[in-house]
């Protein structure tokens, strides 16, 4: 899903972004990332309920001690899976790919204890690889962009329209070797 909002892309700001780079477009992992934590957590709070629902109406607990610590314990349960699934939900919004005209962005955060921010310059890139394995990749358009240049290799996971973003991708390869110089991926000197 590529992100579109009202402000104007050249007024975007991100870490690690230098004055004269241009915003090309950038983008989260697909929704499908979400669908197990979502799952997860519809089936963990239906199981809460229904056991409640048993425990507290059909068989009544007459012992208020009983009945608190139960209820404490579900009041838990509920709360942590809760929480797990917005930490879930926070690292994929803070997960995002910024391509701008001379370099690409990966940007993992997470609200205490990630903060990681890998570069690479967009003409030093010498292969661009796309992967989309099995059936539900090619139906929902999502697979794995695997960027080589010299000694680094960046995979990026669940990148939604995979096919338009490599497309893309060799496209800003190609316009980037000409700013610097390079036709054909060979240097031509003056």
């Amino acid at each position: 899903m590529v992100v579109n909002s009202d402000l104007s892309e050249a007024d975007i700001n991100f870490q690690g972004k230098h004055a004269d780079e241009e915003l090309q477009f950038y983008f989260h992992q697909h929704w499908i990332r979400m669908l197990w934590p979502l799952t997860k957590l519809i089936l963990l709070n239906i199981l809460v309920l229904i056991i409640g629902y048993i425990l507290f109406r059909v068989l009544t607990i007459e012992d208020p001690t009983a009945r608190r610590l139960l209820l404490t314990l579900f009041t838990a349960f509920f709360l942590i899976t809760n929480f797990e699934f917005l930490i879930r939900f926070y690292r994929y919004l803070l997960y995002v790919i910024v391509v701008t005209d001379k370099k690409i962005h990966r940007i993992k955060k997470s609200l205490f204890m990630l903060d990681d921010h890998q570069s690479l310059d967009i003409w030093m890139l010498q292969d661009i690889f796309k992967c989309q394995h099995g059936i539900i990749q090619n139906i929902l358009r999502f697979g794995t962009l695997i960027l080589e240049a010299q000694e680094t290799i960046i995979r990026i996971h669940f990148a939604p329209s995979v096919s338009e973003k490599y497309e893309r991708l060799m496209h800003l390869r190609e316009q980037a070797r000409a700013q610097m110089g390079y036709v054909g991926g060979v240097l031509k000197r003056a």
